[in-house]
């Protein structure tokens, strides 16, 4: 996974500027997180990386970095 394309995709869905998401924010602190992105994060993970990532698994991960972590693991683990 490149990290540079999963933080743009991060930006795009919480509708912030490019380059605004990083590896070290904490994922509930990022501007626009709400109920509604927390869905449109796991239909993100389901359609662009082809995993299913559950939401307790989601709220587990404190920052980016933590989440990048969890989509790189599913998808080493269905390969």
């Amino acid at each position: 996974m490149e990290q540079q394309t999963f933080l743009r995709q991060l930006d795009e869905l919480f509708e912030l500027d490019a380059g605004t998401v990083s590896p070290a924010d904490v994922l509930e602190g990022i501007d626009g997180w709400s109920s509604l992105t927390f869905l449109g994060l796991i239909a993100l993970l389901d359609e662009e990386y082809g995993i299913t990532v559950s939401p307790a698994t989601i709220l587990a991960c404190n920052t980016v970095a933590d989440l990048q972590a969890v989509v790189e693991k599913q998808q080493a683990s269905r390969s």
